[in-house]
Order: structure tokens, then sequence, then C-alpha cells
């Protein structure tokens, strides 16, 4: 999932996945279509607060080694080898509640991947919007509340999020070296983006890496030869668990 980068050049890898699709820009003629807005939002309104109660029960009972339990179980479920030995089941998988709404979220959700997985640029995905809390709690709720697809669906957003903040601060961090020798505003952005983080993308980093952040914060401008893996395990991903 990261490539593997220079220690002298930026301590921060970004994904070599194919630039995800991002949503289509809405049609003016349909945005005035109360109908329309609701078969696309209400199904999704409806699910969220309870993955939401679900997930803040978690973080408020759980220890981090026991949300990171949940977060590998959930990967492994949604995109390891766990998903690929049942990729075809997957797309099978409906929604237990017939409401026509409901079961065009999951459909949305199946033709959101179809169309990723051959680097669409036109494939909307269903959770676009979401915040990155709401996305977490979507992906790794086992319920039985979605799909697996649809929790695949919210995991990538929530993938593709990460991404584009990585290749700003990692371009923001080369250029303030460049310009200053220092590196320490860099440094800074990547522990205020760490604790802005939800619980669960948190438990998956060292429990020292706020504690090595600020060490390093303290020393610049003066750091050499880094060679402390800041990315080696990704808010809901990990090594070989990559997206296919």
């Amino acid at each position: 999932m990261l490539n593997a980068i220079s220690p002298s050049s930026s301590p921060i890898t970004t994904s070599s996945r194919s630039e995800a699709a991002k949503p289509a820009a809405a049609n003016p003629a349909n945005a005035s279509s109360p109908s329309s807005v609701e078969t696309q939002i209400s199904p999704l309104a409806r699910l969220l607060g309870e993955s939401m109660s679900l997930m803040k029960q978690r973080e408020s009972t759980l220890s981090r080694g026991e949300m990171a339990s949940i977060a590998d179980s959930a990967l492994n479920a949604i995109c390891g080898p766990g998903y690929d030995a049942l990729k075809s089941v997957h797309y099978q998988q409906k929604p237990s509640d017939p409401d026509p709404a409901r079961q065009k979220l999951a459909a949305d959700a199946n033709a959101f991947l179809e169309a990723d997985g051959k680097n669409s640029q036109h494939a909307l995905n269903p959770f676009a919007g979401l915040s990155r809390e709401e996305l977490d709690a979507v992906a790794s709720d086992d319920s039985g509340r979605y799909t697996v697809n649809e929790r695949r669906a919210a995991y990538l957003e929530a993938y593709d999020m990460e991404q584009a903040w990585r290749r700003q601060v990692m371009a923001a961090g080369q250029a303030e070296r460049e310009a200053t020798g220092s590196r320490r505003h860099f440094y800074e952005e990547i522990l205020n983006h760490y604790q802005a983080l939800p619980p669960l993308e948190q438990s998956l980093y060292p429990t020292s890496y706020s504690q090595k952040l600020q060490a390093h914060i303290q020393r610049e401008p003066a750091v050499e030869n880094d060679s402390f893996d800041w990315y080696q395990k990704f808010p809901l991903a990990a090594g070989d668990k990559t997206p296919t």
C-alpha cells in the first residue's frame, strides 16, 4: 500500500493506488428534486445515527488495543484477503430492508466499486460528503446494517481523504525545508492531523506516535537521518490490506 521513500526527504509516504474517481458534478436539473435527494440521502441518514452510537459506545468502553482489533477485523472484511475470497458474494449481498431507497444505496456502492476498479473518473461514491468520523463509523460497523461493499465504499472515501491530505502536507513540508532548513511546521501539521483523527484510526498508530512527533518538533531545525516510519500503519489500512 505504501511506497518506500527516502527518510532524508520526508517521513510521509503516499499510496500507489490509482487516484480514486471523484464524485461527479451535481446535475442542476436534478438538484431541485426533493424525491431525488431523499432517495440518495434518507437511507444513509437513518443508518448513520446507529453507527455513530456504536462507535461512541466502543470508544468509551474499549481500550486502544481493543479498538485496534476492531479496525483490523474491519480491514480484513472490507479490503484484505478476506474480502477478495468472497468478492463475488459481496456483490450479490443486499440489505434486509426492502425499502427501494435502501436497496439503491447498496446498489450505488456496488456500482461505485465496479467503476473504481476500472479507474473510472465518473464513479460516484454514495458516501462522499460524510465526515471522517462518519466514514469510520460505517466502515467499522459489523452489526449487519450495511453490506460489505457499502462498508468498503465508505472506507475508500476516507482513504482518499487521507491521501489528499498527505500529498498536500508533503508538498508544504518540502517547501518549508527548502525555504527555512526546518521542518517544524511540517511535524506540527502531522501531529495536529493525528490528534484530530477518530480514536479508531489513532489506535492503528504506535502508542508513542504523539510523543515522538513532539520530540522532533522540539529538535527542529537540526533533524537528520530520520529513520522513524511515521506512517507504518495507515488509518484503517495496513501492509497487505491495500485496496484492490
